[in-house]
């Protein structure tokens, strides 16, 4: 208490800019625990892990961001096996034993080490006792984007990035024109286009056409465009890092294309805060740099806090799902057993909203690893032509994906907060005729996807609202735009929190650590204004 009656502007200088070394000292583990635990079971072991350094240090030289990566790439190749460089986020992916995990924690420019996790597709929990039910081709309509086409309205022009197992060359996404603008590989050595067979499903509920089929299965957005970046292997399996490095791409290369949407169809584990999340850190930037992340919330209900990364993150669009019953008619409609809900420490309820996501209907990659194992899934449309259909949150996903670009068709100015207030404050009601309940209140989020809903808001409002407010970021989003914020005016939420005059402080003697990131008054950014070309992405 003595110390902090004393506490005038250099005190409160001196204990911020003390915390972390003296964090450091106290050996504050800087390692994620899950981590540690792989560590204590096989010590020899080669690990796969993300290395996070502290924000860069004014003066800034050359690309800031880019030059902490490569420190951190430098570490993993004196001490274990480095792989590549993650701008994005100020790290590091690659590989190390427990005994070079503990030697570069030590390094005092480190911020954390993560567990380079293994994301994908979740298997759905066991089906209960429910009749199957037929599959479903008539979603657009469930959501009603079918009302919304005749406007002249089906995503023509808005490109959706599509973060999966690749994307095949198929017919409804070619047609008279190839809609797949580019493919990238961030996965395993590429024998195919789709080897899995995933992400050509998700690409064709989102932007299919039915060119095959002569209109009688197609996606939400039949006129958008796609672009393949690939981050999961044949067996639908990848790394956080390959995502980081996916959405660089899709960053750099987001004017050329147009790209306004990233869908990811998939997640990891979430055994951290989102704050401390590096997948959550970079869809937040990729989000604030002006495009909409729309992310699965998993297959792991019906039980609570199952979501997955980055669905846990506060500011993505999170998608749980329905089952339609392959029926137009929403009253029969129940929420779907195996979709993930709940909360992550320190951020919103998920999902934010609920789209169908049962026994869907779209594009086949004939030989792929998912029609290999699910012969019985294939479907004929009527002239003959051969879809698929598949289950989860990943199918939900993209349909909101698609119900995105058709809002960013009607006004390509749109902010993703604005096109996540649009979509999650313009729902419709499901299950109504004494179908089952939800487990939870929060459950379905706002409710089931409203596409004309939505459009008609826009077309409606004279100010578009936006979604988002009060919002805290993820650690490593603060790292890494640090060096972007700097020398822009400092406001704060409380100015004496702490007992800290925060208003005295500057830049120049500000210790950039969680402690001003909890009291940083995020909305008072103008991220319009935010000069991105000096954030270096390559």
């Amino acid at each position: 208490m003595k110390r902090r009656q004393l506490f005038g502007i250099s005190g409160a200088l001196a204990a911020l800019a003390l915390a972390p070394a003296r964090a450091q000292a106290l050996g504050s583990d800087n390692v994620d625990p899950a981590l540690r635990d792989l560590m204590q079971a096989n010590p020899l072991a080669l690990l796969p892990v993300i290395v996070e350094m502290r924000q860069p240090v004014p003066p800034f030289i050359g690309g800031a961001n880019v030059g902490r990566a490569l420190e951190a790439l430098n570490l993993l190749g004196v001490f274990g096996i480095p792989v590549a460089a993650l701008s994005l986020i100020d790290a590091a992916a690659g590989f190390a034993s427990a005994a070079a995990i503990n030697a570069i924690s030590l390094v005092p420019t480190v911020a954390f080490i993560h567990h380079d996790r293994t994301v994908g597709p979740r298997s759905t929990a066991t089906l209960p006792p429910i009749p199957p039910g037929p599959p479903s081709s008539v979603f657009p309509r469930v959501v009603r984007a079918d009302k919304v086409w005749p406007t002249g309205i089906s995503g023509n022009g808005v490109t959706v990035a599509v973060l999966d197992s690749g994307v095949a060359a198929d017919l409804d996404l070619m047609g008279s024109a190839n809609r797949i603008l580019a493919s990238v590989n961030f996965a395993d050595s590429r024998s195919r286009d789709d080897p899995g067979g995933h992400g050509t499903h998700v690409a064709g509920l989102i932007a299919g056409n039915g060119a095959r089929s002569d209109g009688e299965f197609s996606g939400i957005a039949p006129q958008a465009n796609i672009v393949d970046v690939r981050v999961l292997g044949t067996n639908g399996s990848g790394r956080v890092s390959s995502v980081v490095r996916g959405i660089e791409w899709v960053l750099a290369h987001r004017a050329l294309y147009n790209i306004r949407v990233i869908n990811l169809s998939f997640g990891a584990p979430a055994p951290l805060s989102y704050r401390a999340d590096p997948f959550s850190s970079a869809v937040e930037i990729a989000w604030r740099r002006g495009l909409v992340v729309v992310a699965a919330a998993g297959n792991g209900g019906p039980g609570r806090n199952t979501v997955v990364t980055p669905g846990i993150d506060p500011y993505v669009i999170t998608v749980g799902a329905t089952d339609d019953r392959g029926s137009i008619d929403r009253d029969d409609d129940v929420f779907a057993w195996f979709s993930a809900w709940g909360r992550s420490s320190g951020s919103t309820a998920k999902p934010d909203l609920v789209a169908p996501g049962r026994r869907l209907v779209s594009i086949r990659v004939p030989g792929s690893t998912l029609d290999t194992l699910y012969p019985d899934r294939v479907v004929a449309a009527d002239n003959g032509a051969t879809y698929f259909y598949l289950t989860g949150t990943s199918m939900a996903t993209g349909l909101v994906s698609g119900a995105a670009a058709l809002l960013l068709e009607r006004q390509p100015n749109l902010s993703p907060d604005q096109v996540k207030a649009l979509l999650v404050g313009n729902t419709q009601q499901f299950a109504q005729n004494g179908q089952p309940g939800l487990p939870d209140p929060m459950a379905d989020g706002a409710g089931l996807v409203d596409t004309r809903a939505a459009d008609r808001a826009l077309q409606r409002s004279l100010v578009v609202p936006s979604a988002n407010g009060g919002l805290r970021p993820t650690d490593g989003f603060a790292r890494a735009l640090y060096p972007v914020l700097f020398g822009s005016p400092l406001r704060w939420k409380n100015p004496l929190l702490g007992g800290i005059l925060w208003n005295l402080l500057t830049w120049n003697t500000l210790a950039w650590n969680s402690v001003a990131w909890d009291n940083f008054d995020w909305d008072s950014v103008a991220w319009d204004s935010v000069a991105w070309d000096s954030y270096t992405l390559d």
